[in-house]
């Protein structure tokens, strides 16, 4: 039995099990790398000038903890589908604030590719392993 080119290699709840646990550690990691200096994270996002000082302030005290606890439901497999959609309106919002070609050393945003994995999620659902499928109530 071999791999068929034009047929999955495995089962179809794989997928979405791979993107939670891919994108879930990406904003666990991002957020707890922010919480590390977060005063330097506030006197950075204040130095975008794209929001008032104070609205600044408060955006980026409390975008860490947002980061982690949406990572730590995306992994756990926890209301994926609201999740994946916050997760997509943060990824929007960031891709709206620095654009699609942020810089001169990035190829393109790579918050669109994470935007991706998100709506994906939002279309799948939450694939296997998650606490999503064992809370569900058999019909």
């Amino acid at each position: 039995m071999g791999i068929k080119i034009n047929q999955p290699v495995g089962p179809a709840w794989w997928a979405p099990f791979i993107i939670r646990l891919a994108l879930g550690s990406y904003f666990t990691l991002a957020g707890l790398s922010k919480l590390e200096a977060l005063s330097a994270f506030i006197h950075q996002v204040k130095g975008f000038g794209v929001l008032p000082d104070n609205v600044a302030s408060l955006y980026a005290t409390l975008l860490p903890y947002g980061e982690v606890a949406i990572g730590v439901l995306l992994i756990l497999g926890l209301w994926t589908t609201l999740i994946a959609l916050l997760s997509s309106f943060l990824l929007l919002t960031f891709v709206c604030a620095f654009g699609v070609f942020p810089g001169d050393y990035d190829l393109f945003n790579k918050d669109l590719i994470l935007l991706a994995a998100s709506f994906s999620l939002m279309y799948s659902g939450p694939g296997g392993y998650s606490l999503d499928n064992v809370r569900k109530v058999p019909a």
